[in-house]
């Protein structure tokens, strides 16, 4: 058993670069992608809220979570250091990120754009950071906690 189990067909579905539309996504193009994706048998998303400045997050509501089952996508969005200053931060932070995307919980929630500096950084925040994980792995807000 590994953490990937649930991934079917080993390949995600990276939401950094989307369809556009006069500076916002085409949810109309956006949506058939999801659609294709899902239909020939693939499940795994990946955001951020850095993508595309929080649009991403809000195209997989729209495009992904308000049009299928929880159950048959598996989401993943990340912590990144540039969107908080304090530890108190992380949490509405995070937060944030589950209502924008429109879920009760990420499948895996990933420290993001790990270097040196930033792994100082978040190693500074690392009572609020472990405290958001135990809260939400007990809460089942976050399946899997990585580093990407």
């Amino acid at each position: 058993m590994t953490i990937f189990e649930n991934v079917k067909k080993n390949f995600g579905f990276g939401c950094m670069r989307l369809p556009m539309k006069n500076g916002e996504v085409d949810l109309g193009e956006f949506s058939r992608m999801v659609d294709l994706f899902l239909e020939n048998g693939f499940n795994y998303f990946d955001t951020a809220h850095g993508y595309l400045d929080g649009k991403s997050e809000t195209a997989i509501r729209e495009c992904l979570t308000k049009r299928y089952p929880r159950e048959s996508y598996i989401l993943t969005d990340k912590l990144t250091s540039s969107y908080f200053k304090k530890q108190e931060e992380i949490r509405p932070f995070f937060e944030q990120q589950l209502e924008a995307c429109g879920v009760d919980y990420f499948d895996f929630y990933l420290m993001h754009s790990q270097t040196a500096d930033n792994f100082a950084y978040f190693k500074k925040s690392t009572e609020e950071v472990c405290s958001i994980i135990q809260d939400t792995v007990d809460a089942v807000r976050i399946c899997r906690m990585n580093i990407a």
